[in-house]
Protein backbone atom coordinates (compact mmCIF):
# COMPACT_ATOMS: atom_id res chain seq x y z
CA UNK A 1 0.00 0.00 0.00
CA UNK A 2 1.44 3.54 -0.66
CA UNK A 3 1.84 6.21 2.25
CA UNK A 4 -0.86 8.00 0.57
CA UNK A 5 -4.21 5.02 1.00
CA UNK A 6 -2.54 4.43 4.18
CA UNK A 7 -3.29 8.03 5.45
CA UNK A 8 -6.37 8.65 3.73
CA UNK A 9 -7.74 5.64 5.26
CA UNK A 10 -6.56 6.98 8.45
CA UNK A 11 -8.10 9.99 8.35
CA UNK A 12 -11.82 8.32 7.31
CA UNK A 13 -11.56 6.05 10.76
CA UNK A 14 -11.02 9.69 12.62
CA UNK A 15 -13.53 10.99 10.92
CA UNK A 16 -15.90 8.12 11.76
CA UNK A 17 -15.03 7.88 15.36
CA UNK A 18 -15.62 11.47 15.77
CA UNK A 19 -19.22 11.41 14.02
CA UNK A 20 -19.39 8.28 16.70
CA UNK A 21 -18.25 10.28 19.88
CA UNK A 22 -20.58 13.49 18.81
CA UNK A 23 -23.92 11.47 18.54
CA UNK A 24 -22.74 9.00 21.43
CA UNK A 25 -23.05 12.52 23.52
CA UNK A 26 -26.50 13.06 23.14
CA UNK A 27 -29.48 11.71 25.03
CA UNK A 28 -31.35 9.12 23.86
CA UNK A 29 -34.54 10.43 24.31
CA UNK A 30 -33.29 13.78 22.02
CA UNK A 31 -32.30 10.89 19.69
CA UNK A 32 -36.16 9.57 19.28
CA UNK A 33 -37.67 13.15 18.15
CA UNK A 34 -38.27 13.22 14.20
CA UNK A 35 -38.62 16.21 12.27
CA UNK A 36 -41.76 18.05 12.16
CA UNK A 37 -43.45 16.70 15.43
CA UNK A 38 -45.14 19.53 17.67
CA UNK A 39 -43.84 21.15 20.41
CA UNK A 40 -46.22 19.52 22.71
CA UNK A 41 -45.12 15.98 21.56
CA UNK A 42 -40.85 16.60 21.94
CA UNK A 43 -41.96 17.98 24.98
CA UNK A 44 -43.52 14.59 26.48
CA UNK A 45 -40.62 12.07 25.29
CA UNK A 46 -38.34 14.81 26.60
CA UNK A 47 -40.01 14.70 30.14
CA UNK A 48 -39.67 10.96 30.53
CA UNK A 49 -37.91 10.14 33.66
CA UNK A 50 -37.25 13.75 35.04
CA UNK A 51 -38.27 13.90 38.43
CA UNK A 52 -40.40 17.29 38.26
CA UNK A 53 -42.39 16.12 35.22
CA UNK A 54 -45.83 16.80 37.05
CA UNK A 55 -44.57 20.26 38.46
CA UNK A 56 -43.08 21.72 35.80
CA UNK A 57 -44.26 22.13 32.45
CA UNK A 58 -40.97 22.27 30.59
CA UNK A 59 -39.22 19.26 32.52
CA UNK A 60 -35.40 18.60 31.37
CA UNK A 61 -35.43 21.95 29.44
CA UNK A 62 -32.43 24.03 31.13
CA UNK A 63 -33.74 27.34 29.25
CA UNK A 64 -35.72 28.31 26.08
CA UNK A 65 -35.30 31.06 23.89
CA UNK A 66 -38.06 32.82 21.80
CA UNK A 67 -37.29 35.02 18.67
CA UNK A 68 -39.79 36.20 15.93
CA UNK A 69 -38.05 36.87 12.46
CA UNK A 70 -40.06 37.47 9.56
CA UNK A 71 -43.39 36.32 10.66
CA UNK A 72 -42.69 32.94 12.17
CA UNK A 73 -41.76 32.24 15.67
CA UNK A 74 -38.44 30.13 16.40
CA UNK A 75 -38.13 28.44 19.79
CA UNK A 76 -35.25 26.67 21.17
CA UNK A 77 -35.22 24.38 24.15
CA UNK A 78 -32.10 23.88 25.68
CA UNK A 79 -32.46 19.66 26.88
CA UNK A 80 -30.59 19.15 30.30
CA UNK A 81 -31.34 15.10 31.37
CA UNK A 82 -30.14 16.25 34.72
CA UNK A 83 -33.01 18.98 34.59
CA UNK A 84 -30.96 21.31 36.03
CA UNK A 85 -32.74 25.00 35.47
CA UNK A 86 -31.05 28.59 34.62
CA UNK A 87 -31.34 30.72 37.41
CA UNK A 88 -31.37 27.80 40.61
CA UNK A 89 -28.26 26.08 39.36
CA UNK A 90 -25.80 26.46 36.53
CA UNK A 91 -24.31 24.55 34.06
CA UNK A 92 -22.33 24.84 31.19
CA UNK A 93 -24.02 25.76 27.52
CA UNK A 94 -22.34 22.57 26.23
CA UNK A 95 -24.14 20.55 28.47
CA UNK A 96 -27.22 20.88 26.72
CA UNK A 97 -28.82 20.16 23.27
CA UNK A 98 -30.76 22.73 21.53
CA UNK A 99 -34.03 21.67 20.18
CA UNK A 100 -35.36 24.13 17.43
CA UNK A 101 -38.51 24.99 16.40
CA UNK A 102 -40.72 27.01 14.11
CA UNK A 103 -44.74 27.56 14.14
CA UNK A 104 -44.73 24.93 16.92
CA UNK A 105 -42.93 21.93 14.67
CA UNK A 106 -39.76 20.70 15.11
CA UNK A 107 -37.22 21.67 12.68
CA UNK A 108 -33.87 20.46 14.25
CA UNK A 109 -31.68 19.77 17.17
CA UNK A 110 -28.14 20.06 17.88
CA UNK A 111 -25.54 22.67 18.62
CA UNK A 112 -24.54 22.28 14.58
CA UNK A 113 -27.93 23.06 13.63
CA UNK A 114 -28.90 25.77 16.13
CA UNK A 115 -25.74 27.28 15.19
CA UNK A 116 -26.56 27.50 11.58
CA UNK A 117 -29.59 28.70 11.94
CA UNK A 118 -28.36 31.51 13.78
CA UNK A 119 -25.68 32.79 11.92
CA UNK A 120 -28.76 32.37 9.19
CA UNK A 121 -31.06 34.80 11.09
CA UNK A 122 -28.16 36.83 12.65
CA UNK A 123 -28.89 35.55 16.28
CA UNK A 124 -25.86 36.09 18.89
CA UNK A 125 -24.59 32.22 19.39
CA UNK A 126 -24.41 31.33 23.20
CA UNK A 127 -21.10 30.60 24.73
CA UNK A 128 -19.68 27.52 25.00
Amino acid sequence: MSDFSVRRMGVGALLLAGAVVATGCEDKRVKQLDTGISRDSALSVISKGAPAAKQDSFPNVYWRDRYLIAGKNYEVLYFNASDVKRGKDSVSWKKTTPIVFVNGKLIGRGWSYWDSVSKANQIPLKPR
